[in-house]
């Protein structure tokens, strides 16, 4: 449960009788196993309810508490902070039925979450820090200044300094009467002023009081005990002391130093920035996260925020990195230099878009330049621009220029360059080598830019780091610090053996098949005490009940028991739903999705809070987008609801804003508590979660965008999804449950479990677990055993055979700077170069395999930097002369292009996936002995469907003729094409294919910007337009303006308001986008007053 980093410290706490410093870590997951399984689940067991493990617990945490106070051994104390404050952390998770009781703050003592919070910022843990501090009320206390200094200290713990640094202490009543209330009263005050004081320091602003050690100094002094004589006419002494405000001020004098240390305002000017522009910087974030954690300021002492210097980060999941990224992005921008942000899918650019521009946004916007018009960016790149690695391939080809100021790269995810492990799979993943094409050839343009590569999964960062160093000849830091924020439990479903041969023997009596072939068993949970895989160490493994519920295995057709992954993981969820738990269930596909938000919504009660203003505004532009409520994915009013690729960006971000909204622990309102999501969005997915259920570990193909034949989830996709349970000051620990593929059934008397397999994966102690694997290396070895050919293969074989500018070959200029052949170098030289002159003599093998016809020069360019044949690229410039230059509408360019395409059908596959055609058209495409007839049929059918997506046609309208079409052409078959409830052929056209159409009208923007330069002329501008808009649907560049300037458009109702102001529009296809826009602002604003005269009548 605990990170190595943790584990360390706490084994560096005091060795005491019966409490082993090397056992600590195993005691404290043993009571968490029981909070999250025995206590949680059984609704049962209040505050008092007796446990070994928790009477050791609480022995922890006043002995541990009692260390840190006294001070007895100041070199541990960090660590006995840690220990003390773990287990104060458990036992608050126990009282948490007792509610609506303010926290204890008195002359005699101070509550446990008071001390538990500061004994977390004591060491360094600021994260569980907040988490506990969420815990503290002051309502129901009747005095004014400990009322303040409860408010202070959570405000403090959870970085709400604003609050806390304008809070006027000094106006509190100090009731008169009890003279050792007043005393109490006026020393709490005290520590309160220190408390503010940390936060003024920490937002940059003067301390009224630089000294807070001295006032803690004399609060201490005061609070001790004391003898004073009373009337001598009787005999003896009162003795004072103030225990409580001695314990707070004594911890407090304890976290001091750590506290200032992770200031974010002390980090000083790296080296080649502005000193003002990152002071200001540094400022407007101390407004959101005005500290930083252990393993942030780890990561700075390293000097990786320079400039020239490098990293390549590999913490684990949930580890900060972001917050590293933004430091040196901020460093990068405020040296005057730009950056670029990579992220590997369109989703998770639209996150770092949401996530980044509250961070960034003091120094420059975020520009997302994904589907930004050449004409749009200009001379030079935005000064931090988002984009895929594919997009960034693409501009690197086609606009270098653009780059000329970048300097730093961020590669996020950066373990996309990988290949699949070439013991297990022959596959060449385009993404993979796009990805590294991309990263090279950044590198050749921008060899003095900095970069930053980030990912929890990568085992051999270090390796990256020295080929980068080799490549660039610059410094190139590997950062591998295990330490993070938050803890998960994991947890492996099994069955007790016996329990389920009597069910099955009980499930064979009943009178139907389908009874007799439903087994109910009581899922279990195994958890291991300690950290790694040791199934020959039984006695530190556990085994605790997951529900009381009996969910039931199923019988195959085979009569073999099967897990019912499905109707098990949601059974747990709806069980953790019910005590207020957030759920993350990753699916093996859409359909299994869908299955388990059903049964979630059949088990709970409706959500009860209602969306508010904008997410209202959400749900009304998918809808009309749709065209149909049962079809879209709506999270209105559900406890359960879907995340997968099929949603439609609008859906997603919903999806995601219903889930985060923020409900009171004491409120009795339902929300939206279970995403189930499939197991491919688990990269990158950031939401709060108490709870992850991995419902299978395997995913199904169909469902797969890249067509990935793999079947079984890979180790580092796993632990990557288990990685998402708890989130920093969220939920510290969080809870991981696997449901095998297969169901694992043990003796629980004896259990004997094997070494290897899916527990040995669940139960691994890194989360980096992933070797990058050079793509370019395995393509090369494929490519001297046989030419292939995929279109991908083929067009890599071009680009290594082309000649630059300079006269360097693409193969030398690659190959050789290629990981790959810096792993064989770092091995063996000789063997390396061998290597080299073997793969390039089998590379002119394979081009002249290829055939390609003569084309221009700048022609054959254009298609290596694309990767498509030179003979398609030389019938589109063809055919320019006859290119319909006056037409303004999308559907008449694509239609124009399609046509081009059809004059050799197959070429069709060239620029569209064949999984994406697969998943659209299905048995209408699969379905065919004459491949060229069904090209040309699938081709006329994409211009229909272009057609309907770019005048405003709803989803369901488009799955209506997509339908009609499979039907028409699937041939003889059993049963027809099934009509789908959710439209999700329209989506997968939309999400999959349209895409790849604006791909195909980037390449001819490339060629007629090429045709324009070399005449003197300038690029017609609605080409330039084209690939944003068939992406987009937009009918026309009037369209495409009007989406652009609402936020959240719905593409069917700006149709409709682009068809009402139709006969404002004059610009045509020549027209710059500036007088387009102008036009559509006139055009709004002469509507606006044609409808106030018509409410006037």
């Amino acid at each position: 449960m605990f990170d190595p980093s943790s584990r360390a410290l706490l084994r560096q706490a005091p060795d005491l009788p019966g409490l082993d410093p090397e056992t600590l870590d195993e005691l404290l997951t043993a009571a968490h196993i029981e909070l999250a399984t025995v206590r949680l689940l059984s609704r049962e067991g209040g505050p008092e309810a007796a446990s070994d493990v928790l009477d050791r617990v609480r022995r922890l945490a006043s002995t541990f508490e009692a260390y840190v106070a006294l001070n007895l051994r100041p070199e541990q104390t960090r660590a006995a902070a840690f220990v003390a404050a773990c287990a104060h952390q458990i036992l608050s998770r126990v009282r948490e039925t007792v509610s609506g009781r303010p926290t204890v703050v008195s002359g005699d003592a101070i509550g446990s979450s008071i001390s538990a919070t500061l004994l977390f910022l004591i060491a360094d843990r600021a994260a569980d820090a907040a988490e506990v501090a969420g815990q503290l009320r002051a309502k129901g206390e009747g005095r004014a200044v400990r009322r303040s200094l409860i408010l202070s200290v959570r405000e403090l713990a959870t970085s709400n300094l604003t609050t806390l640094i304008e809070r006027d202490l000094s106006d509190d009543p100090i009731a008169t009467g009890d003279s050792r209330e007043v005393a109490t009263d006026l020393l709490l005050r005290e520590c309160a002023y220190v408390v503010q004081g940390l936060g003024q320091e920490a937002r940059g602003r003067v301390v009224s009081d630089p000294d807070i050690r001295l006032r803690l100094k004399r609060v201490i002094r005061l609070s001790e005990a004391s003898e004073v004589e009373i009337d001598p006419a009787l005999e003896g002494t009162v003795h004072h002391q103030f225990a409580g405000p001695h314990h707070l001020a004594t911890l407090l004098s304890r976290l001091v130093d750590g506290m200032q240390a992770a200031m974010l305002v002390r980090l000083p000017t790296p080296s080649g920035a502005q000193a003002n522009t990152w002071t200001d910087w540094l400022l407007s974030q101390t407004h959101s996260r005005p500290f930083l954690w252990i393993n942030h300021l780890k990561a700075v002492r390293t000097g990786y925020l320079d400039r020239g210097k490098s990293m390549v980060m590999t913490s684990p999941t949930g580890s900060g990195k972001t917050t590293l990224s933004v430091l040196k992005i901020a460093a990068t921008l405020s040296a005057g230099e730009s950056v670029v942000y990579l992220a590997p899918t369109h989703a998770l650019v639209d996150q770092v878009e949401t996530d980044l521009s509250a961070q960034i946004g003091d120094l420059e916007s975020v520009s997302v330049v994904e589907d930004v018009a050449l004409d749009e960016l200009g001379d030079r790149l935005p000064p931090f621009s988002v984009m895929t690695p594919e997009r960034c391939l693409a501009l690197l080809g086609f606009a270098p220029e653009l780059f000329d100021n970048v300097g730093l790269l961020v590669f996020d995810e950066f373990h996309l360059i990988s290949a699949d492990d070439p013991a297990t799979s022959s596959k060449v993943s385009a993404r993979a080598i796009d990805a590294m094409l991309a990263l090279l050839t950044f590198l050749r343009r921008r060899k003095e830019a900095d970069l930053l590569l980030l990912s929890a999964m990568v085992a051999n960062g270090a390796e990256i780091a020295r080929w980068l160093q080799a490549v660039t000849g610059r410094e190139v830091e590997a950062f591998d610090d295990p330490w993070k924020p938050t803890r998960q439990l994991r947890s492996c479903v099994i069955y007790n053996r016996s329990d389920v041969l009597e069910a099955e023997k009980a499930a064979s009596k009943a009178k139907t098949q389908a009874a007799r072939s439903r087994v109910p068993a009581q899922p279990l949970g195994l958890f291991s005490l300690i950290s790694g895989w040791h199934p020959k160490r039984p006695e530190k493994l556990v085994v605790q009940a997951l529900t009381e519920r009996r969910p039931p295995l199923v019988k195959n057709a085979k009569g073999k028991l099967t897990s019912n992954r499905n109707e098990v993981a949601a059974q747990i969820a709806a069980d953790y739903a019910t005590v207020g738990k957030r759920v993350i269930v990753f699916c093996n596909d859409t359909k299994a999705c869908g299955s388990v938000a059903g049964q979630i919504n059949g088990l709970l009660a409706p959500a009860t809070i209602a969306l508010d203003e904008a997410q209202e505004e959400m749900r009304k532009s998918v809808l009309k987008d749709v065209g149909a409520a049962d079809a879209t994915f709506d999270p209105t009013g559900c406890r359960a609801a879907v995340h997968h690729g099929d949603l439609l960006p609008l859906e997603r971000r919903l999806t995601e804003s219903v889930f985060r909204v923020r409900r009171d622990a004491e409120s009795e309102d339902l929300g939206l508590d279970v995403v189930a999501a499939t197991s491919t969005i688990a990269q990158g997915l950031n939401l709060p979660c108490d709870v992850v259920i991995l419902a299978g570990t395997d995913r199904s193909t169909v469902d797969d965008p890249s067509g990935n034949p793999r079947t079984d989830l890979r180790p580092h996709e796993i632990l990557n999804a288990l990685g998402r349970a708890g989130r920093a000051a969220y939920a510290a620990t969080g809870l991981a449950i696997v449901v095998p593929a297969k169901p694992i059934g043990v003796k629980i008397g004896n259990l004997s479990l094997p070494s290897e397999g899916i527990l040995k994966t669940i139960f691994s102690e890194q989360d980096a677990c992933d070797v990058v694997y050079d793509p370019i290396e395995l393509l090369l070895d494929r490519i001297e055993v046989s030419a292939n050919p995929d279109p991908k293969v083929q067009s890599i074989i071009r680009r290594l055979s082309a000649v630059t500018t300079a006269g360097e070959s693409g193969f030398d200029d690659i190959v050789r700077r290629s990981l790959g052949f810096f792993q064989r170098r770092e091995a063996n030289a000789l063997r390396a170069d061998k290597w080299l002159e073997r793969r390039r003599t089998a590379l002119r093998a394979a081009e002249e395999q290829l055939e390609d016809p003569p084309v221009l020069d700048w022609q054959r360019e254009i298609a290596v930097r694309n990767g498509v044949p030179p003979r398609l690229i030389g019938r589109l410039a063809e055919a320019l002369d006859h290119a319909p230059v006056e037409m303004t509408a999308t559907e008449d360019w694509i239609n124009w292009l399609l046509d081009i395409v059809a004059e050799q059908p197959l070429d069709l596959t060239i620029f569209v996936r064949e999984t994406a055609l697969e998943s659209v058209f299905g048995r209408a495409y699969t379905n065919t002995t004459k491949p060229k007839a069904t090209a040309k049929r699938i081709l006329a059918a994409l211009k229909t469907l272009v057609s309907m997506w770019c005048e405003g046609r709803t989803l369901v309208e488009i799955e209506a003729w997509l339908l009609a079409f499979i039907r028409k052409h699937e041939g003889e078959v059993r049963q027809q094409a099934n009509q789908s409830s959710t439209a999700q052929r329209a989506r997968r056209f939309v999400i999959r294919i349209t895409p790849d159409l604006g791909f195909l009208c980037g390449v001819l923007g490339q060629i007629v910007a090429y045709r324009a330069a070399e005449a003197g002329e300038v690029m017609l501008p609605v080409i330039d337009m084209l690939p944003q808009m068939v992406r987009a649907g937009d009918y026309d560049r009037h369209h495409a303006a009007l989406r652009q300037s609402t936020s959240n458009a719905s593409r069917v109702e700006t149709f409709e308001t682009y068809s009402a102001l139709q006969g404002y529009f004059m610009a045509g296809a020549s027209a710059e986008m500036d007088v387009v826009r102008d036009e559509v602002s006139t055009a709004i604003l002469l509507q606006s007053f044609n409808d106030a005269n018509d409410l006037e009548f």
